[in-house]
């Protein structure tokens, strides 16, 4: 009999959209372009061409992952994925590599508790809504660290937006790899399955379950 299925899902763009806030916070420094519509790795490499332009990157993610993370989307499809998962009874757990402080920030807002205060705002933990238990929400200071706790949590499947976890000589080679990549990057050659969005990748291991 197969192994029942625990998915594993990361946070920090797997699960929340910052691509808005990031430009909407940008354009109100003035660093962007006029009518600026990249996504936020594009609107990174636009800010490190500006003088002192990693700090100004650094700067802009410890607001938006801070102080005004409750300003962040819920990525489309994500909802509708964690519903089916509570419906059919099947175990989620979330993921993220997140420190309590950002680098730019250190004595600011607790990254950890605005990332908690999120998921409440948006009805992750409602037993009535998506139904992820607020205590399967885990958060790790190291890739390493992240990588050990998807073992210990038996996940078969994991969601993330980086390829960096899946080849991570940490990530643990049973659990079923898919990468996340809405902006249509992400190389389709690796240990995971590429999707660039949340339908298909949902479809894709609900299939496996069925399978």
């Amino acid at each position: 009999m197969a192994n029942p299925m625990r998915i594993g899902i990361d946070l920090d763009n797997t699960i929340v959209g910052y691509d808005r806030l990031f430009r909407d916070i940008a354009a109100a420094k003035g660093w962007l372009p006029e009518r600026f519509e990249g996504s936020k790795k594009q609107l990174r490499d636009q800010l490190r061409l500006l003088p002192d332009g990693e700090s100004k990157w650094m700067w802009l993610q410890a607001e938006a992952y801070g102080p005004r993370m409750r300003e962040a989307d819920l990525i489309e499809g994500v909802d509708a994925f964690l519903r089916h998962c509570r419906n059919a009874a099947i175990p989620v757990s979330i993921i993220s590599h997140k420190t309590r402080f950002a680098a730019a920030d250190p004595d600011g807002t607790d990254l950890r508790q605005a990332a908690l205060a999120w998921l409440e705002q948006k009805g992750v933990f409602a037993a009535e809504g998506c139904g992820v238990p607020r205590n399967r929400v885990f958060f790790e200071d190291t890739r390493a660290a992240k990588c050990r706790r998807i073992a210990s949590e038996r996940c078969t499947h994991f969601i993330d937006d980086l390829e960096e976890v899946f080849l991570d000589p940490s990530y643990p080679r049973h659990v079923a790899g898919y990468l996340f990549a809405p902006s249509g990057c992400g190389k389709a050659a690796g240990p995971y399955r590429l999707h660039h969005h949340w339908s298909s990748m949902a479809d894709d291991i609900l299939a496996s379950r069925a399978a």
